[in-house]
């Protein structure tokens, strides 16, 4: 088993697909190696020390110093030339600040994740590193105290900033017409049958730059450049150099696909070989550099299955507490034999409010679009049956399955198709916008200069 660390970054700006975007994330945890509890312990005596202030949030001086140790160690493991002190500490702590930021507009829109669905999260990890949840957890506890409990929230924080970023970003973004006929014009002339892993180095403008700041960051960029084409490691400058937020991992994006890369550089980007970093790349939050590790197909042709499923949620405070469901449920779901039958449970339940149940036909899905417990259940199903009821935290559901089909995945509703990825592709790049803007808002009151200047500086 890969060893798993509960207190990875994450990169917060690659979330093209969520499921994807999600898995991404996870994967990234699932690397990287744990922090040594001495770390810890080595600044407990530092816990007076306030580094910053964040709106009414305070970070410790101990936090950081936990945090700047784990990127260390997290840099050393991908071979990484580590930066200096004083970059390292003002990368991290710019990554705590954006991270108290997205939590603390998270609660002001009282966005929530169940344990549910953390629960069913947790269980992908497991499954994809081919050991029980339990042994997930095990795992992690001998890595560190409370290491599973920590993972948990970590994951559930991952799961409520994404929902920030489609909720701010994503649900306000539109295209036209005519960005959907273009786009699907030029799918038709291309092969898209590729994924690409790329680094991003990234140095930011201002919202609204002077001359001087522009000409200054374009500098900077060429330098950068030149240092990369000499021979300096595109991933170490990116460390040391870049601000992006993916910058203490190499600038490394992962694979993706082309229509999950910013427009602003998929053009550039398809056109690289391997290993081959692009020219200067600008866009409104500032200069670009990247560079092309590998691509490789995926233009698999194989039919895949897919399930045309409905559930019917009947709301109950204690569902979770209970080892099995009533009889009663039980019974109501062996009687359902047709959609038909499955749409009397609305009769049948009139006292249930018509919002919990307004958007029960969950469409054509396949197995790696529904949750782990929805996919177990679909697996032991035929059409026209319903599954055993089960717990959520709202109440008891029942998922009925309606139909089957095979499908080519690449021959799905194209037009619906390039209206979401364009979605996704244009909040990409609103993101980074998103998150400056919420950070101008903010005030934010650092102080390490002033602990530096004391000898106290981390």
């Amino acid at each position: 088993m890969k060893q798993i660390n509960a207190f990875a970054y994450f990169d917060h700006q690659a979330w093209s697909k969520p499921r994807r975007w999600l898995a991404a994330c996870l994967t990234t945890l699932l690397l990287i190696g744990s922090v040594p509890a001495s770390a810890s312990a080595q600044n407990t005596q530092l816990l007076d020390q306030i580094i910053a202030v964040v709106n009414d949030e305070i970070i410790l001086q101990s936090e950081l110093a936990q945090r700047v140790a784990q990127a260390r160690q997290d840099l050393r493991r991908q071979n990484i030339a580590m930066p200096s002190q004083r970059e390292l500490v003002e990368k991290v702590l710019d990554r705590m600040i954006l991270q108290r930021l997205q939590m603390q507009r998270v609660q002001q829109l009282g966005l929530q994740v169940g344990d549910q669905a953390v629960l069913e999260q947790m269980q992908q990890i497991a499954r994809q590193n081919n050991v029980t949840l339990a042994q997930l957890r095990d795992n992690l506890n001998r890595q560190q105290p409370q290491g599973f409990a920590q993972f948990r929230e970590r994951i559930r924080e991952q799961m409520l900033f994404q929902k920030l970023q489609e909720t701010e970003v994503l649900a306000r973004t539109q295209v036209t017409e005519n960005e959907i006929e273009r786009y699907l014009q030029r799918q038709a002339l291309i092969d898209t049958a590729y994924e690409y892993r790329l680094r991003h180095l990234l140095i930011s403008l201002p919202e609204a730059p002077t001359t001087e700041e522009r000409d200054q960051a374009r500098q900077e960029i060429e330098q950068l450049r030149q240092s990369i084409l000499q021979g300096q490691s595109f991933e170490s400058v990116a460390a040391s150099s870049s601000d992006g937020q993916n910058a203490l991992e190499g600038g490394d994006l992962g694979w993706l696909t082309q229509d999950q890369i910013p427009t602003f550089f998929t053009a550039v980007a398809t056109q690289l070989q391997s290993g081959e970093v692009s020219d200067i790349i600008r866009s409104p939050v500032g200069y670009h550099l990247i560079k092309l590790e590998d691509k490789r197909r995926t233009d698999d042709q194989a039919l895949v299955d897919q399930y045309r499923l409905h559930r019917f949620l009947i709301l109950s405070d204690d569902a979770a507490k209970q080892s099995k469901p009533p009889q009663s449920l039980v019974e109501v779901a062996q009687g359902i034999g047709s959609l038909a039958d499955f749409e009397t449970l609305k009769g049948d339940y009139p006292d249930m409010p018509a919002s919990v149940n307004a958007n029960s036909d969950m469409g054509w899905l396949t197995l790696d679009e529904l949750s782990v417990t929805h996919a177990r259940l679909v697996e032991q199903l035929s059409p026209g049956e319903a599954a055993r009821p089960y717990a959520t935290q709202e109440g008891w559901e029942i998922l009925y399955l309606d139909q089957t089909r095979q499908t080519d995945p690449n021959a799905q509703d194209q037009r619906q198709q390039a209206i979401e990825t364009l979605r996704r592709q244009k909040a990409n790049e609103s993101f980074d916008v998103w998150l400056r803007r919420l950070k101008d808002q903010a005030i934010i009151d650092i102080r390490l200069d002033k602990l530096r200047a004391e000898g106290a500086g981390t």
